[in-house]
């Protein structure tokens, strides 16, 4: 497949921007997590989706006592390092506003007739699981995704899923035809793709829309801006065009931090992120191409010691690519 890259001095540009971010105070960095590495127990994913208690599940209830009392240690740190915190900010808005202008260079890849885009996931999500006699562990494990978008969009979708250590018994890797993608009887993206084209394209009234839907649900208003966006981001199947408008839209939600990651499979990349002082110092981050302005992986980390994690233990990491394929399979 050929399509057209970023210039590569405008690419240069952007990740000098991230070189140049200020230290977020009170935090270490948690980018040395290389794919093969040991991961610490951790979380489930956010990810409706998926079933079972590994990341699939939602977010787990947690303790009053230890909730506030790990929300308020984050705030602290945040509020004794304010200066450094608002120039992140700054900062990631500058490099989001540059993506989004970017983003609109790059021609997206477009399954014709009789082909799909193949979005791939590998992912290192926590899993959770109870013995006879109630006492509950966690590990880490890890799974691909792969899912089949056909250009023709009567077409069955497909679902190819090696769930790993924890697949469902007897099958641990499965293949699901179905339309329109509804694989576990739920749509597998949030909106669908008259949904994607009603949108607003510009940033500012991308923010206002999902603003206004709030009602509760998440940690705080801004922490459902950010998932509600990037929810849709790293499905791998927003046009360019609303792609850009929803980098603007983040560039304007408080507390959104940008750096230099790498995936789960190394690759590197922007990643967009913000940490919720009141889901225990959470960090939960997209990982953008500078190439392309496609999402090619998410990370959560929390930046705080609490529930048996260390500070900057990866409690979620992915890596997500995009092709265009001739076949599914059966």
């Amino acid at each position: 497949m050929s399509t057209r890259q970023f210039q590569t001095d405008r690419r240069d540009a952007l990740r000098k921007q991230l070189v140049e971010l200020p230290t977020l105070a009170g935090a270490e960095n948690p980018l040395h997590y290389k794919p093969g590495q040991t991961a610490p127990a951790s979380r489930p994913n956010r990810d409706s989706r998926f079933p079972l208690q590994d990341n699939s599940a939602s977010r787990p209830r947690i303790a009053r006592r230890v909730l506030l009392g790990a929300a308020a240690a984050v705030v602290g740190t945040l509020v004794a390092g304010q200066i450094s915190v608002s120039a992140q900010s700054a900062h990631a808005a500058d490099v989001l506003r540059a993506t989004a202008a970017q983003t609109m260079t790059f021609v997206d890849p477009v399954a014709g007739p009789g082909q799909y885009l193949l979005v791939h996931t590998h992912a290192n999500w926590r899993f959770s699981s109870q013995d006879a006699s109630g006492n509950i562990s966690t590990g880490m494990n890890a799974q691909t995704i792969d899912v089949y978008v056909p250009g023709d969009r009567n077409e069955d979708w497909v679902l190819d899923r090696d769930w790993g250590d924890i697949g469902p018994a007897p099958v641990a890797d499965e293949v699901i035809r179905a339309k329109d993608g509804h694989f576990y009887g739920s749509p597998w993206t949030p909106l669908n793709d008259e949904e994607l084209k009603a949108l607003p394209r510009d940033g500012q009234a991308l923010y206002d829309h999902f603003n206004a839907q709030y009602q509760g649900g998440s940690a705080s208003r801004d922490e459902n801006n950010f998932v509600r966006i990037t929810d849709l981001l790293r499905q791998g199947l927003v046009p360019a065009d609303l792609r850009s408008g929803l980098y603007d839209a983040l560039a304007l939600i408080p507390g959104v931090t940008a750096t230099e990651q790498t995936n789960f499979d190394g690759k590197i990349g922007i990643a967009i992120g913000r940490t919720e002082p009141l889901r225990a110092g959470e960090r939960a981050e997209i990982i953008i191409d500078p190439d392309t302005g496609l999402v090619i992986g998410e990370r959560t980390i929390m930046t705080v010691a609490a529930f048996g994690f260390g500070s900057n233990d990866i409690v979620g990491h992915t890596a997500v690519d995009y092709r265009i394929v001739e076949e599914a399979p059966r």
